[in-house]
């Protein structure tokens, strides 16, 4: 009876889950599991790795408060007071627009601006309308150097985006004045700025009476209205953007996806600007004007060739030569790029302190926030890296290694401290690619994650691989297509049972036979 009682991590996430159903929530499983993240500290990975751990107390209430908020219909980001945008972690506040993960693309065109405005020393942008802060930081920490002047008509935006300013110790790089558009920025600095951007109120006076209840009855109205047609901020953009850039320089807005056409007509009216481009989302939908004014940049700085190096090679019988120059690379602390089983990854050995492990969430642009896994070059691994592996496991890993199959294991003390996870786990792996398993003898594992920015698709084959990675790693592995089209199995042997955390190509019921 005292059992039924115990509120385990898994016991919480069904039940709100269920609960959250019930009220309306059309995402009520993402949205506990959101929850009990704020609520333990733990991560999603965290929570299916510790199902079975019981609540605290404060752990509970807070958790209760959380349930209540929602089922009223309150964001999730103002619940747990933060989000992700790109690889950077930004506090959310009451007030204050919560970032969108299409805006993420709206950074993209920024920094193609910045990057042809590279001969400028030093590259400025000026964002307009900055909410959180999000993409000033995101732009700052993602091209160091870069000055960036944002503005916020709301006292309390600025406020909350000089808070992530300061969080992500971006102070010397990002500047914030709350004022109207571009009414606060010094003269002495219009003209100056190689891009500026702006997600402004956009949406029409039809759409907002159509809004969602979790938009309608929680977000600004201050950050949403774009009046009759969507446009009556951008208009105001239109001529701040002549007055504030350089020859050549980029204007990168957000639009409604409907006022897209006359947003471009607007800006052609105009007549200063020498091209008008309208961008869409990921989901097709038309939502950015990326605009360039008449003029020229200053010549850019000569091209240097990239570091990193492609080398074609053949996974199944890879030559002594690849094997010793990726090896050597490895060992020196740098990345390559490396066909895995379901996707080209990105990794670095597994050693400690290894700069290249750093580096490898640098050129994904995303922060230091998830334990990679392990590829390994045989089953024997498994006794040296981990610790109580129940018989069972080691049945698992001789008949389906080298496979589509990851094990999460007790970590033992051959594994670096920064590879292991909270709990003192690790996942293991020993990949189908030939080229992969030689690697692992030589170096010893390999910690590896997929070739790809965020939100763009996982490459399949070599040429896939999108040229900023190729550029930023130290060396690629061209070597055709992956051995497997799906991503692994992950059973977790760390309960005393077989738990399967994902389901990949390896069917549950060839996991239970194996295992028993």
């Amino acid at each position: 009876m005292a059992e039924e009682n115990v509120w385990t991590i898994n016991r919480c996430l069904t039940w709100t889950r269920d609960y959250l159903a019930r009220k309306g929530d059309e995402h009520a499983r993402l949205s506990a599991e959101w929850l009990l993240s704020a609520a333990t500290g733990k991560g999603r990975t965290g929570l299916y790795m510790a199902f079975d751990e019981p609540l605290s107390p404060d752990e509970l209430s807070r958790m209760h408060g959380f349930i209540e908020r929602r089922a009223k219909g309150e964001p999730l980001q103002y619940i747990t007071g933060k989000t992700s945008f790109r690889f950077i972690e930004v506090a959310c506040a009451p007030g204050v627009l919560i970032p969108r993960p299409e805006t993420e693309l709206l950074v993209d065109a920024v920094l193609e601006g910045i990057d042809a405005a590279s001969a400028m020393s030093p590259v400025r942008v000026l964002e307009v309308g900055c909410g959180t802060g999000c993409v000033s930081c995101a732009i700052a920490s993602e091209r160091p150097g870069t000055l960036v002047t944002a503005t916020d008509i709301s006292p309390t935006a600025a406020a909350l985006a000089r808070e992530n300013r300061d969080a992500l110790g971006l102070a010397s790089s990002v500047d914030i004045i709350e004022c109207d558009l571009v009414s606060g920025v010094s003269p002495e600095l219009m003209g100056t700025f190689a891009v500026l951007v702006s997600n402004p109120p956009y949406i029409p006076d039809d759409v907002m009476r159509k809004l969602p209840d979790e938009v309608a009855n929680f977000e600004p109205e201050l950050a949403l209205a774009g009046g009759a047609d969507g446009l009556d901020v951008y208009r105001r953009l239109l001529d701040a953007a002549s007055r504030a850039l350089v020859p050549g320089g980029m204007l990168a807005v957000e639009l409604h996806e409907d006022a897209l056409d006359a947003a471009a007509d607007l800006a052609r009216e105009q007549g200063c600007w020498k091209s008008i481009e309208i961008r869409r989302d990921l989901t097709g939908r038309t939502r950015f004007i990326v605009a360039r004014l008449a003029g020229e940049l200053p010549a850019a700085a000569p091209v240097h060739e990239p570091e990193g190096r492609i080398v074609p090679c053949n996974q199944d019988e890879p030559s002594s030569e690849v094997i010793a120059d990726a090896a050597s690379v490895l060992r020196a602390g740098g990345v390559v790029v490396m066909p895995t089983d379901s996707v080209y990854g990105i990794g670095a050995a597994a050693t400690p302190d290894n700069p290249g492990h750093r580096r490898i969430f640098d050129i994904k642009r995303r922060d230091l926030a998830q334990t990679l896994p392990l590829l390994v070059s045989d089953a024997s691994e498994l006794d040296r890296l981990a610790v109580d592996v129940p018989a069972w496991a080691h049945t698992l890993a001789e008949r389906l290694w080298p496979g589509a199959l990851t094990l999460v294991v007790h970590a033992s003390e051959a594994v670096p401290r920064e590879f292991q996870r909270e709990n003192g786990t690790v996942a293991l792996r020993v990949p189908n690619s030939a080229l992969v398993r030689e690697l692992a003898r030589e170096v010893g594992p390999l910690a590896v994650t997929s070739a790809n920015t965020h939100g763009m698709p996982a490459p399949a084959t070599s040429d896939d691989i999108e040229r900023r990675i190729a550029d930023a790693a130290d060396l690629t592995l061209a070597a055709g297509p992956t051995p497997a089209g799906a991503a692994s199995t992950i059973v977790d042997t760390t309960t005393g049972e077989p738990r399967i955390v994902r389901q990949g190509p390896i069917p549950e019921e060839v996991i239970a036979t194996l295992a028993h």
